[in-house]
């Protein structure tokens, strides 16, 4: 079920669900491009292509030391100013080879099968065979091997030129041959064999394959009403942008983006709009924060959920912001302050061993989690997961919501919510939490939206980004009864 009964489908403009091979397959912003603006790409020089291949292949050594895509880009352009204006065609050529890397790396071992790399060389190999076995690629072969030989180290360029030749000539259907299905589906839909295994006993297999498929979502941004005169209309300023927005329905101030978000960089700056995936805003409105009421935030930064939570109580009230990370602060701080949140303070603890005690109307609890709801943004993550992964993030999670419990005050909430579609992660730590407390009982939330939990907790709500066109997602409201 999707917003007000009525499909996101026909809001969103790109097609995002399409049948994935073992051919490489353009993933990222750069897929919402006009033609127009990819014909003055091919005007401008090759310097321009260069600096994207020289940001990418940094951002790609950053991401292999454990950094986000998008935090590596923005970490890579600030030491070299000069690379800035390619921020955004970088973060696709990022986002594409770290997505598709399981068969990249295969094709990069058949083509230097006794070859020893180092990190930043096999970035480079990676780079290069994405940008080269990408859609549309054929036409820019010559710009490709120039934008490499420009950003290559001179020892590595005899081992590139050997590559640009084998590269063409590698037979990438042949990767299927003899493969159990799940493996096969693996490297058709670019993840780990054991998440589609998983995916497959969850889902069902067609409908796995159609999840494990879908390549992107649409982009969400709301209006702040704490700096747009406690509106959530569209501000008249818009002008002719307001074209590329569609307004989600049942959603008050919820809008699809089409294109570029970039556009709207001067209104993001001044705090008017928010981005913020549509599942992620509808957790915070299933905890029904309210004007005047104390809320306490765990697990905070950097910032979103905090600004929704103000936004729905019109800065009036309290809340209690708490994040172990003083780095991850610092942007909650700017984010909070960007919106016009006057009612939150911070607290930099452990959020699952908290001094607190004040007791809330509401508890929020966002925790750490496998984020397997939104590889379609962080690819890297389903690279460096394992079931035992969803293990150990479990037990976290289940401590984060006993420590909740004491704050909670007589008649009191928790929201808790996961981007991750685990049944570990949400399901065996709800129905544990309330075996063990049996003053707190789930309410029903967001029925309009997304499918009911499973094992029996219909009351909780689940998301999955090929049916309801958010990320994937889990939220339960857990009441306090005495």
């Amino acid at each position: 079920m999707t917003p007000g009964n009525t499909s996101l489908r026909g809001l969103h403009e790109t097609e995002t669900t399409r049948p994935v091979g073992v051919g490489m397959h353009h993933v990222g912003p750069a897929d919402n491009l006009q033609e127009s603006k990819r014909a003055g790409k091919l005007r401008r020089p090759d310097s321009y292509f260069s600096d994207q291949f020289r940001l990418a292949h940094q951002a790609l050594v950053l991401v292999s030391r454990g950094a986000s895509e998008r935090d590596a880009v923005q970490r890579a352009a600030a030491s070299d100013p000069r690379l800035t204006n390619v921020k955004r065609e970088a973060l696709a050529l990022v986002l594409g080879t770290t997505s598709e890397q399981d068969v990249i790396d295969i094709l990069v071992r058949n083509a230097h099968p006794q070859e020893k790399m180092g990190m930043s060389a096999r970035c480079l190999f990676r780079l290069t065979t994405y940008a080269m076995l990408r859609p549309g690629a054929r036409g820019q072969m010559r710009r490709i091997e120039h934008s490499v030989r420009a950003i290559a180290p001179s020892d590595l360029i005899p081992r590139l030129e050997f590559f640009f030749g084998t590269l063409s000539a590698l037979n990438t259907t042949g990767l299927l041959s003899g493969l159990r299905d799940s493996e096969r589906v693996a490297l058709q839909t670019h993840h780990p064999v054991w998440w589609v295994n998983y995916c497959f006993r969850l889902l069902g297999r067609g409908d796995a394959v159609t999840f494990l498929s879908t390549r992107s979502r649409p982009r969400y941004f709301r209006v702040n009403p704490l700096k747009n005169r406690g509106r959530t209309t569209l501000p008249k300023e818009l002008g002719s942008l307001a074209e590329r927005l569609t307004k989600v329905p049942s959603a008050q101030g919820v809008y699809i983006v089409s294109g570029s978000p970039s556009a709207f960089a001067g209104f993001f700056s001044s705090g008017s709009f928010q981005m913020q995936d549509l599942a992620s805003y509808l957790a915070i409105e299933a905890g029904s924060p309210r004007p005047g009421e104390s809320v306490l935030d765990l697990c905070a930064a950097p910032g979103a959920k905090t600004a929704a939570i103000a936004q729905l109580m019109k800065n009036r009230g309290t809340i209690v912001s708490v994040d172990y990370s003083p780095a991850r602060m610092k942007s909650w701080r700017r984010e909070v302050q960007r919106l016009g949140v006057k009612i939150a303070d911070p607290v930099i603890s452990d959020a699952s061993r908290l001094g607190l005690h004040d007791t809330f109307d509401l508890a929020v609890i966002d925790p750490p989690c496998t984020g397997t709801g939104v590889f379609d943004r962080n690819p890297r993550m389903k690279w460096h997961l394992s079931p035992e992964s969803v293990g150990r993030y479990s037990v976290l999670q289940r401590r984060f919501l006993e420590s909740a419990v004491s704050l909670v005050g007589e008649e009191g909430r928790i929201l808790y919510c996961t981007c991750s579609l685990t049944v570990e992660e949400n399901e065996h730590v709800v129905a544990p939490f309330l075996k063990s407390h049996p003053e707190f009982e789930t309410r029903p939330v967001l029925e309009q939206y997304g499918s009911p939990g499973l094992m029996g907790l219909g009351d909780c709500r689940r998301f999955y980004p090929h049916r309801d066109w958010t990320a994937g997602y889990f939220i339960a409201r857990l009441q306090r009864t005495n």
